[in-house]
């Protein structure tokens, strides 16, 4: 059975042959010439995969240390979230050489961008989180929410617009934001009981 990739070998073989004016016969040889270049190959592919698995795993290990640190320090401070995205993200690049995050599904993201999306989702969440806790605390059941234009409240195309409407704190917890990188707000609306 000849090797996968033997062919072009062997068609290469056929050519020097035919170059010289003499016959080509595939030897042992040739089989086994064939055999070291895929073990070199192999071996040096699984190095270079071991390697990616690696970087990746001490990339993943620094976005968890940076979750657990620096969203939460950013989170309480949405203005600056952005800044400290973008700072995020130039520490990982520069640390891991990785200039894009790669889904699950294929989809390419540069790492700042998806620093940047994160960190702000995050603080969005986080303040809101944070206006529905003392609504609840003073016994406030409505918050009016702020938001883009054409942010919808499921989802940015949801045709349920979010912006200028009032909410019960129940369901403003449910969709805290609609999409990454939300501007989602709520404000309290003590005076909306009953309504």
């Amino acid at each position: 059975m000849v090797q996968e990739g033997a062919e072009p070998a062997r068609q290469a073989a056929r050519s020097a042959a035919a170059i010289l004016g003499q016959p080509f016969e595939w030897t042992a040889i040739h089989q086994d010439t064939v055999r070291a270049l895929t073990t070199d190959t192999y071996s040096d592919m699984l190095r270079r995969t071991q390697e990616a698995v690696r970087t990746a795993g001490a990339f993943y290990r620094a976005c968890r240390a940076a979750a657990r640190h620096d969203l939460p320090l950013l989170a309480a401070d949405r203005p600056r979230a952005l800044a400290g995205a973008r700072a995020l993200a130039d520490r990982l690049a520069a640390t891991y050489r990785l200039d894009h995050v790669v889904y699950r599904g294929g989809t390419r993201m540069p790492v700042r961008a998806w620093a940047e999306a994160a960190l702000l989702t995050r603080a969005a969440v986080a303040s809101n989180a944070g206006t529905l806790a003392v609504a609840r605390e003073h016994g406030i059941s409505h918050v009016e929410v702020s938001d883009g234009y054409d942010c919808g409240w499921t989802s940015h195309p949801d045709p349920d617009k979010a912006v200028r409407t009032l909410r019960t704190v129940e369901d403003a917890a449910e969709w805290p934001i609609s999409h990454p990188r939300c501007t989602r707000a709520f404000g309290l609306r003590p005076d909306a009981e009953g309504m």
